[in-house]
């Protein structure tokens, strides 16, 4: 009887600790790289089952290039970094490596992929030039490190900064 009564009581001492977890706790998703096509999308795969994983909360050069129109201000000015920066235009694909295993999260479509630590790849292309923060982007999990790491490369004259990318390709996306 006092043996049931103990079991009984540490039966509902587990009970309240696991009720006590957060419940959205949960593993990370862990998605081999299976092909980088862009700086902007990479493929990944989880067992069988393959996907394309866009750059979350930013608009990165190769968006900007391909809905501008065919030889406008903006795509030459982007074509010109790329010259300038032939690096540049495959900065992903040094980056990460084949067929290694990511963290990612997926939000609205896009990827949080945690290329380097804690540091999104997000952020590094930021951080490059290679990308603007989304218009209207909120977010507060990751605003403020994609605004610090924007701060960065247009302090640095980085990438689309040194080439006053900005300017001509935004005035195209809000025509």
């Amino acid at each position: 009887m006092l043996k049931s009564h103990m079991l009984r009581k540490i039966n509902i001492y587990i009970f309240y600790i696991l009720l006590s977890l957060p419940i959205d706790a949960k593993e990370p998703t862990l998605a081999i790289l299976n092909n980088t096509i862009s700086n902007a999308i990479q493929e990944f795969g989880i067992g069988d089952y393959s996907f394309e994983c866009r750059s979350y909360g930013v608009l990165t050069l190769e968006k900007m290039y391909n809905t501008s129109k065919s030889g406008s201000r903006c795509q030459n000015s982007i074509d010109r970094l790329y010259r300038k920066n032939p690096k540049l235009k495959d900065y992903t694909h040094r980056l990460l490596e084949y067929k290694q295993t990511y963290h990612l999260e997926i939000k609205e479509t896009e990827c949080v992929l945690y290329a380097k630590g804690q540091v999104t790849l997000s952020e590094l292309l930021l951080a490059e030039g290679l990308a603007i923060k989304k218009p209207m982007f909120k977010d507060e999990e990751f605003e403020s490190y994609f605004t610090l790491a924007q701060r960065k490369a247009k302090i640095e004259n980085k990438g689309l900064w040194a080439e006053k990318i900005f300017n001509s390709c935004i005035e195209e996306l809000y025509k």
